[in-house]
């Protein structure tokens, strides 16, 4: 499989007329070789891949990895030039988004007589498709998130902070089979969920109050995400009717969603509605992403987005309203995009009640 992954790679050398492409983002480099460590870098070349670590990961790398080239960089020696020089790469390309300008300067010094050219989103594009292992892995972090949830929602209770609400469950996550949580789990309370992506705080939860969890569990390097609003008691009046508007949004989109359907139109779809009922100046974000070894993938579901929805991709459809002073909803599921009605990924009810 990731044999076939990195001859997608390959076909980019001659689209771009290049000899090489360097890749520093760890999720890459992660799906095309198997390695997953802090310090790494991947050359992909028309012939030979490499993979260069630092003494930390060098055994592992040589444990894990296979079909590849795997080479150790120290304080006084970096292989890199030397490959360069002994392959005759003339044309490198670089992931510009993960590549600091230090690292690019760097580069820059070391392979003097070859050129350097950043690359934007190519691997990144490839990687929007899913393979039927990809998606298993996906829905295995939603079942061990889901049912971490479910056992935290039954200790959610007065006088029990954001902060070790969001600790219950990051623990109970991975005590699931978690590598991980996804992301910092968000747990926002009363007014402090018109913060859409509030940072778990000492406040007490109280009888009354809304609360918004934003949470995902990582495995085997894959991400889920999916976020839950919570009433703790009856909600006031305009809670209650954005809540349903909230929810009436997201189910337009889902229904839209499949293979041949523009990002931007889902967007619009979920925009329009909220702006038509009157809150349109309460939702700024967009409705949703696309997710796999990253939380945050593409497809990006917003109205700037010129990407095509297709088959196999993962996206979120996650619409929010947010009242300063009041409190907000936020709704989200995942969803795997089919030719024709989509597959919802997520199981939990995302409206949930505390009597």
């Amino acid at each position: 499989m990731k044999a076939q992954r990195i001859e997608k790679v390959k076909d980019l050398l001659s689209k771009y007329g290049l000899d090489g492409i360097l890749l520093k983002s760890p999720e890459n480099i992660f799906y095309l070789s198997g390695f997953r460590g802090s310090e790494g870098l991947l050359l992909v070349t028309r012939g030979d891949v490499f993979l260069i670590t630092d003494f930390r990961y060098i055994t592992y790398a040589k444990d894990s990895v296979q079909g590849l080239i795997v080479l150790e960089k120290g304080r006084e020696k970096d292989p890199l030039p030397e490959i360069v020089n002994d392959y005759g790469l003339k044309r490198i390309g670089f992931e510009s988004n993960y590549t600091s300008y230090a690292i690019y300067e760097e580069w820059k010094k070391k392979l003097k007589e070859c050129e350097i050219l950043p690359l934007k989103n190519e691997i990144d594009d490839i990687r929007k498709i899913k393979e039927p292992e990809e998606i298993d892995k996906i829905r295995k972090a939603i079942r061990i998130a889901e049912e971490a949830f479910i056992r935290v929602y039954e200790k959610i209770k007065a006088g029990i902070t954001e902060k070790e609400l969001a600790c219950e469950l990051d623990f109970e996550m991975q005590r699931m089979g978690a590598e991980r949580p996804s992301f910092e789990t968000i747990v926002a309370s009363g007014e402090r969920t018109a913060y859409p992506h509030a940072r778990p705080s000492e406040r007490r939860i109280r009888e009354g109050d809304v609360l918004i969890i934003d949470f995902g569990a990582q495995y085997e390097g894959y991400c889920s995400d999916e976020t839950c609003t919570v009433f703790f008691g009856e909600p006031t009046k305009v809670l209650k009717e954005i809540r349903q508007i909230v929810y009436e949004a997201k189910e337009k989109a889902i229904e839209a969603l499949q293979a041949g359907v523009p990002a931007k139109k889902i967007d619009s779809i979920v925009r329009t509605y909220i702006r038509e009922r009157g809150y349109g100046d309460y939702f700024g974000h967009g409705t949703g992403h696309g997710i796999g070894l990253s939380v945050h993938e593409l497809p990006q579901i917003n109205d700037l987005c010129e990407s095509i929805l297709e088959e196999n991709m993962v996206i979120t459809i996650e619409p929010g309203i947010y009242i300063p002073n009041v409190g907000g909803v936020r709704l989200e599921d995942m969803v795997l995009i089919r030719e024709g009605y989509p597959t919802v990924l997520t199981a939990l009810r995302k409206d949930l009640f505390l009597v």
